[in-house]
């Protein structure tokens, strides 16, 4: 039986003070255009760095150009010298452990709803980023355009790589199962996806109903905030979410209040 490797975060060796600078290891758009618009396509960077954002937590982004450098051979991950902690909830939950907790405000229901909707998220929607991002070939050709430009021009060893990590992230899509359904099914999926959060948001600032964000936040904003801004990725998606106008206000107050330096690429509704 093959045996895979596991990566236990050395969560010891950090010592954190008030000065301490977390440097965040992410994907990142580079000087793509889409840049003006949002910082990262992968959906857990984004998640994270916006944890970082809302709370005030002292970092700096280090654009990592492959996805697999990271401890648990993915990113996001952070480091503090050569001590390297992996996976965006486990980072999150150990600051909340170790600096500060933004969710001591809320109610063990909120925290139950919040729970529930991450889950739709992580679990759910994310394989229909990933279906986007890999399988479905307008999608592809977005998210490479934006991250890597004209491949033709790459070396013959690059284009091999860039062809089979997406022919695994293919099967992948199709192991898990959200590619063994139509075009036109999976884009249902979403939109329900989304009526269900937005009906869950109401009149909120935020998810929970609080006047201040949670880390739950975090991770609707991470997660949602392409559909918004990327349209070429998605633009059935696109155009239905920037319909919903609760989460239209969502993503423009989030991006204008601590994402100054971004455009949106829509009028919310």
């Amino acid at each position: 039986m093959k045996q895979y490797p596991l990566y236990e975060n050395p969560y010891g060796n950090l010592q954190v003070e008030s000065d301490t600078e977390f440097e965040l290891h992410g994907v990142r758009l580079g000087g793509s255009e889409l840049a003006a618009y949002m910082t990262s396509l992968s959906p857990y960077v984004a998640k994270l760095e916006a944890y970082f954002r809302l709370f005030d937590v002292n970092h700096k982004v280090v654009a990592e150009p492959i996805p697999d450098g990271g401890p648990r051979g993915k990113v996001p991950y952070i480091s503090v010298g050569e001590t390297r902690i992996s996976d965006s909830q486990l980072i999150i939950d150990w600051l909340k452990r170790t600096v500060s907790d933004p969710d001591t405000h809320l109610t063990e229901e909120q925290k139950a709803i919040g729970h529930a909707v991450k889950r739709t998220l992580e679990d759910h929607l994310y394989w229909i980023i990933i279906y986007f991002e890999f399988f479905d070939q307008q999608g592809f050709d977005f998210i490479v355009s934006n991250t890597l430009g004209d491949t033709s021009v790459l070396p013959a060893e690059v284009q091999e790589a860039i062809r089979v990590r997406r022919d695994d992230f293919r099967k992948r899509c199709y192991d898990q199962g959200i590619a063994r359904y139509t075009h036109a099914e999976i884009i249902d999926k979403a939109k329900k996806d989304f009526e269900a959060i937005s009906v869950i948001l109401g009149e909120n600032r935020f998810l929970l109903g609080n006047d201040a964000p949670s880390s739950y936040d975090a991770t609707l904003f991470g997660f949602t905030q392409a559909f918004f801004q990327a349209r070429g990725m998605h633009p059935e998606i696109t155009d239905f979410v920037r319909t919903i106008p609760n989460l239209g206000r969502y993503i423009q107050n989030i991006q204008e209040t601590w994402y100054p330096e971004l455009k949106l690429a829509f009028d919310p509704a």
